[in-house]
């Protein structure tokens, strides 16, 4: 007694059921008259739609089968339009249905694309694939594939915090305060705000300004100190240059006059223009980095860094290098041995101090033993123990490999 013949299902599938929507034919759709009416249907309602063109694909390939003497039948099933979820199990309903129509030993799906095929797992649960046959219509393959991935894109800016409030939000507000000023009769002014809204989000975006500052919130309650400092010494900074360049132009506006008219001149006037310079700015631009330093040391003494000392170090430093600073801008205006002389007394003293602190304090904190940042095997810490001392300075490891 013979085996039976296998029989195979050609089946379309329509992932977002473009073929119920269009022409109202309800899945699914089993033998060849009908599923050739549902193609001539939907090619109707829609001469654009490929889906009707795989229609066509199924009922050409079933003919073939027969005509090599193979047992088939040829079906289609649809899905939803939101092509997700809820697609995917009226369509997995739908082929059980025309499967257990028959004893069928496989599927040759029909596809008009890559959508379509996002299936197949859910297929083969079923029944094995043994072919799988893709109709490209007058375009290239990959095109339906592009417009896939770039509809995810384009999902993923709309929906996800992370991209859209980058994608959406701050072109928002650009067009929020744009329409505003310009309803007030302000045109000229929208344009500078716009200009400003987009070198902001550019700033902050590409020096991660945003994570930063999120950063230093999340080391309560230290960040706040840092947060407050660094914009501080930022606007002192900005302050102090602007403050040099108001002196300069106030004590020689008749140097400035003949650089701008000469640039040459700039190797004869310059050192008079920068020591003027140095004269407006240098104790204002000094106060930005000491707030700035003191800001680190007060940040490293809450979380007992070891680190504590380079800021100690870095602000002696400061007011020591200020007098050099100080009586170099005066030697650069007026010259002279006197101010010389004295310049380098400034910087011998400097050099005395800076050379007894870094002295003192380095082999003492290099003579303490490090404290480990990771679990390690052995006996736990006495409870007597400061609280910080499991929980040091992540820098602390480089300290001691020095």
């Amino acid at each position: 007694m013979s085996a039976p013949q296998e029989r195979v299902l050609v089946l379309s599938v329509d992932r977002d059921g473009d073929l119920q929507r269009k022409t109202g034919i309800r899945s699914p759709v089993v033998g060849r008259d009908a599923v050739m009416s549902a193609a001539t249907s939907l090619a109707v309602a829609d001469p654009e739609e490929a889906d009707a063109n795989a229609l066509f694909a199924a009922v050409k390939e079933y003919d073939q089968l027969r005509a090599q003497g193979v047992q088939c039948d040829v079906g289609a099933v649809c899905g939803l339009e939101e092509s997700g979820f809820q697609a995917d199990r009226k369509i997995r309903a739908e082929v059980e249905t025309l499967l257990s129509k028959q004893q069928y030993s496989g599927i040759v799906l029909i596809s008009d694309g890559a959508e379509d095929e996002l299936v197949i797992p859910i297929l083969q649960t079923l029944k094995p694939i043994v072919s799988v046959r893709r109709v490209v219509v007058k375009h290239s393959r990959s095109v339906e594939e592009n417009y896939m991935v770039l509809g995810r894109y384009l999902r993923m800016l709309v929906f996800e915090p992370r991209y859209s409030k980058w994608a959406i939000g701050v072109p928002g507000i650009i067009l929020l305060f744009a329409g505003v000023l310009v309803l007030a009769g302000e045109a000229t002014l929208a344009t500078f705000a716009v200009l400003i809204i987009v070198g902001g989000a550019f700033l902050v975006r590409g020096f991660n300004i945003d994570r930063f500052v999120a950063g230093m919130l999340s080391q309560k309650p230290f960040g706040y100190v840092r947060l407050f400092t660094i914009p501080t010494s930022i606007l002192i900074l900005i302050v102090g240059i602007s403050s040099g360049y108001s002196n300069m132009t106030s004590q020689a506006p008749d140097l400035i006059a003949e650089v701008g008219g000469s640039p040459s001149h700039f190797f004869q006037y310059g050192g008079v223009l920068v020591g003027y310079y140095l004269q407006g700015s240098l104790l204002l631009v000094w106060a930005a980095i000491g707030v700035y330093l003191a800001g680190a040391l007060l940040a490293q003494l809450l979380r007992g860094s070891r680190r504590a000392w380079r800021s100690v170090t870095g602000i002696v430093v400061l007011a020591l290098l200020f007098f050099p600073m100080d009586q170099f801008s005066s030697y650069l205006v007026t010259g002279g041995t006197n101010s010389s002389a004295l310049l380098l007394i400034y910087v011998f003293i400097g050099l005395a101090m800076v050379f007894s602190v870094v002295g003192t304090l380095y082999p003492r904190l290099r003579g303490r033993p490090p404290v480990p940042t990771t679990a390690t095997p052995g006996p736990s810490l006495s409870p007597d123990a400061p609280p910080h001392a499991q929980d040091e300075d992540q820098d602390a490891p480089e300290e001691h490999q020095e």
